[in-house]
């Protein structure tokens, strides 16, 4: 176990201090999006989310067999897992932190509780399966590391950059991840986040959190969700510009 970085009621953390220029920021992060989580959840508290970060792969990887007790599971491209509901995970100490990826690291902790919250409280709870897109699209967005991107002053220039790279439309219930998810064609990620955003925007939260619980309702937008996020954003921006 690496060295206690910082423990509340609600999150501890284990990080060497190698990766203080990452986790130093984390808490309030976390903070802030938990706040939210509990709002869309509908709940007052939930059991203590424990992060493990290390700088060294073959610490992680060591870590993780001792849990799992075996030492044969972990492929070795491998760099994070959710081994008791946790979050473990090797990180590089030299991230440049002017890039999109010390960005994406900075938030993975927040992104990853939406996920764990959204499995234990709901589709897991309700004996529901996981949509891909649905779980991941609110990931992306509800975790605050898109709010530059979806910002009012950002959000046409990210816009047209997906639309851009988006050569075919697909039917998003039909992802899963991998080249089906990610490729040349579209980019999933990119795809299932402006689709829940549309939702989200469309429906307003207290309908929103009704689809959470409702996959029959979240599969029939899946078809035409996509097609149907472009031309709502497409008119809403050129509506902007004519006031």
């Amino acid at each position: 176990m690496e060295k206690l970085q910082f423990e509340n009621e609600q999150f501890i953390l284990h990080s060497p201090d190698s990766l203080k220029y990452i986790t130093d920021n984390m808490q309030n992060i976390l903070t802030k999006s938990f706040e939210y989580y509990k709002i869309l959840f509908d709940v007052d508290n939930f059991r203590k989310f424990q992060i493990n970060y290390f700088d060294d792969i073959e610490k992680f990887r060591n870590y993780i067999y001792d849990l799992r007790g075996e030492k044969e599971s972990l492929p070795k491209y491998a760099k994070g897992t959710f081994d008791n509901g946790m979050v473990n995970s090797y990180i590089s100490p030299n991230i440049d932190v002017n890039s999109t990826q010390y960005h994406k690291t900075l938030y993975m902790a927040s992104h990853e509780l939406f996920h764990i919250m959204y499995q234990e409280l709901i589709w897991k709870k309700e004996n529901q399966n996981r949509i891909i897109w649905f779980d991941e699209g609110m990931a992306q967005l509800f975790s605050g590391e898109n709010d530059y991107n979806l910002s009012e002053e950002n959000f046409s220039n990210w816009f047209n950059y997906v639309l851009n790279r988006t050569h075919e439309i697909p039917n998003l219930n039909e992802l899963k991840h991998g080249s089906s998810f990610e490729n040349e064609k579209y980019s999933g990620y990119n795809l299932s986040l402006l689709s829940v955003k549309y939702l989200y925007e469309t429906l307003g939260q207290e309908e929103f959190k009704k689809l959470m619980h409702d996959n029959n309702r979240i599969i029939e937008y899946g078809k035409t969700v996509v097609q149907d996020s472009i031309e709502y954003y497409q008119k809403k921006l050129k509506q902007s510009k004519t006031k």
